[in-house]
């Protein structure tokens, strides 16, 4: 059926309903008779007109009536309300008949407003017996946590996937012994483990998308303990939107993971700052870049010119349906084309730059050490003084935590870009860096991996038990840049209050909880400290004085500075060394302008009472590199363990 003729039925079928109620109504007015029937049919036309153009107004020829709910009978009153107001103003004195009794008037609105909520209501008990009928057995069990306007659309939801809802669970004592959809209320979360001992369901479906961090975290530990699979719905604004469907239940969320409660930045002074001014994002199809891409879009630029040196991430950068009026140019370039990167700036007019273009994972970066310095430390340079001579006048350099006391190659680069930018004279462009943590969610990330691991091989790994970092999530990192372009002065070093470091065990464990599985299920690889790698990271040097900005959540990082003109002696002598001299020279002269650089690799034994009881024989180098499987080095000899699950603590993961 089309869908003209079906809209065409809808509204006849209302119409037949309307003018059923008004022949009823007479009839009840005048005791099943039909006096003065020349009144009634020639008054018939004017209201079913009214009628319908009332219906017409309040969205009531939709059809969708399996649906039907609240917002339906809301509209169906107001539009009997507004059809018989427009029907007794224009009968009785536009018109001026005076033979249509009053009383109808009142019997005939209710009538039809009891029709048309009966026709919608048989429609949706219809349409679930139908459904009942038509769908496959639910082979998976769950009980549901919350019983909110969440939960009463999931348990919609479930017959469809073949689910069936066993039971509901909710801290509401009104709540307690009320049945949704024939599913009762059995208890409250605290009563978790009882309850699913009782029911013995497949699964638990936490649908309480307005909770908490705390409240999440209380939640599925319950969970845990009950040793039964669960899940979580996504936000309530998807649930409302109708675009929900058991196979869609979330795994994770990032926030989750944190720790804290994610830092929201006031970036009211960022509109001031970025509106009106042609923009460039370098390192733009990363995660760090991409999700500035999308913020700066909605403060109002001239113009955003994204550059990446990766093709197809940018191409899919490009192809992102995003509705914005803002002009975009997306230019394949590397940063250390000095050439290429002033015909960008000059083509466009570029007056701030957000330099997110760096190498950043750590392992690797030590085995490059040329090439780290090339892009992380000339490609900057070269790209500042470009920028610089070309009129730009702003400038942001993302640095990471690892250019603290660095013992990675990767962490000395990004500290020599923090030197760069703070020991430069001052000059008409305004330069500043922000230091920030691990990033949850980056691309090649901890949390990715992890998720990664525990799908394909059931096995984890980490580096050291005790291994420590500072997280943030993606719009955090983003936010704490755009507030440092804000608020930051020339030199600036900005540094998020990140709160206390997480260890990496702790992440995981959590992890674990919230993909819906039972940390015994999983095998924990335990390795040694990598080359570069730390057991914990910091955020300031000890020589550093943490002084406050106009945000209390970010510090600057206020410490005596090299002068420019002996920090640029040492970058030449440093740019022939990366021509000419060998690693041991190169990471010399870096420790000569970084003092506080170690590249001797810690040595940090695990602890062997520390290891956790279901510690096994060491695996085989061909069983380890199946299991670990992410750059670790093949041939070590992990401890493997099932007693929490914990994995590797990858570095750099900044964009």
């Amino acid at each position: 059926m089309s869908a003209r003729m079906r809209s065409s039925l809808i509204v006849l079928l209302q119409a037949l309903l309307i003018v059923s109620s008004a022949a009823l109504a007479w009839l009840l007015r005048f005791d099943f008779t039909f006096p003065h029937s020349s009144v009634f049919l020639w008054a018939l036309p004017l209201l079913l007109l009214l009628r319908l153009a009332a219906m017409a107004r309040f969205n009531l020829f939709h059809g969708y009536w399996r649906y039907t709910g609240m917002s339906d009978a809301e509209d169906i009153v107001k539009a009997v309300l507004a059809g018989s107001v427009g029907f007794l103003i224009a009968e009785r004195w536009i018109i001026g008949e005076k033979g249509f009794p009053i009383s109808i008037y009142v019997i005939e609105a209710l009538l039809t407003a009891v029709a048309l909520g009966t026709v919608r209501m048989s429609s949706r008990a219809f349409m679930q017996i139908v459904q009942n009928h038509t769908s496959e057995p639910g082979n998976k069990t769950v009980i549901v946590i919350g019983a909110g306007c969440a939960g009463m659309m999931l348990l919609q939801e479930l017959p469809r996937s073949g689910y069936t809802a066993l039971a509901l669970v909710d801290d509401d004592p009104a709540k307690a012994g009320v049945s949704l959809h024939g599913v009762q209320v059995v208890g409250n979360v605290n009563d978790l483990p009882t309850i699913a001992k009782r029911y013995s369901p497949d699964e638990l479906i936490i649908a309480i998308p307005s909770a908490t961090r705390e409240q999440m975290c209380h939640i599925t530990e319950l969970c845990h303990k009950s040793g039964v699979r669960f899940r979580t719905i996504p936000g309530l604004a998807d649930l409302l939107h109708g675009t929900v469907t058991i196979d869609q239940l979330r795994e994770v969320n990032l926030e989750d993971l944190l720790g804290r409660v994610p830092v929201d930045f006031k970036l009211d002074s960022v509109q001031r700052s970025v509106a009106g001014k042609v923009v460039m994002v370098t390192g733009a199809a990363g995660s760090i870049g991409s999700e500035l891409f999308h913020q700066l879009l909605s403060y109002a630029p001239t113009k955003l010119v994204c550059v990446d040196q990766a093709e197809t991430p940018l191409f899919f950068l490009q192809q992102a349906n995003l509705v914005s009026k803002v002009e975009r140019a997306y230019c394949v370039a590397d940063i250390t084309d000095t050439d290429r990167m002033r015909d960008i700036i000059e083509e466009h007019e570029v007056r701030a730059i957000f330099h997110a273009a760096a190498y950043k994972h750590v392992p690797l970066m030590e085995d490059n050490l040329q090439e780290a310095v090339k892009n992380n430390v000339f490609g900057l340079l070269s790209l500042m003084e470009v920028a610089e001579r070309c009129g730009c006048e702003d400038f942001l350099l993302i640095s990471s935590d690892k250019a603290v006391n660095p013992t990675s190659f990767m962490g000395c680069t990004k500290r020599l870009g923090e030197l760069i930018v703070a020991s430069r004279a001052a000059s008409p462009m305004r330069s500043v860096s922000v230091r920030f943590g691990n990033v949850l969610g980056s691309q090649g990330s901890v949390v990715p991996i992890f998720q990664e691991q525990i799908r394909t091989t059931q096995r984890i790994t980490i580096t050291h038990p005790e291994i420590t970092r500072f997280f943030m999530t993606i719009p955090e990192a983003v936010s704490l840049v755009l507030q440092a372009f804000a608020v930051g002065k020339h030199g600036d070093v900005l540094v998020l209050d990140m709160g206390e470091p997480m260890r990496i065990v702790d992440l995981a464990r959590t992890l674990i909880r919230l993909s819906g599985k039972a940390e015994e299920e999983i095998d924990i690889v335990f390795t040694e400290l990598r080359p570069g790698e730390k057991l914990y990271e910091e955020l300031f040097y000890c020589h550093e004085k943490q002084m406050p900005t106009s945000n209390e959540k970010v510090m600057r990082a206020s410490g005596q500075l090299m002068s420019w003109t002996k920090l640029f002696q040492h970058l030449e002598e440093l740019r022939v060394l990366i021509a000419t001299g060998s690693g041991v020279s190169i990471r010399s002269k870096v420790r000569d302008i970084i003092p506080e650089y170690s590249f001797v690799v810690e040595k940090t034994p695990l602890p062997q009472d520390g290891l956790p009881k279901y510690a096994t024989p060491q695996l085989t180098p061909r069983a380890f590199a199946a299991a670990a499987g992410a750059g670790h080095v093949e041939g070590r000899q992990p401890q493997v363990s099932t007693d929490f699950l914990q994995g590797s603590a990858f570095e750099g993961r900044l964009e």
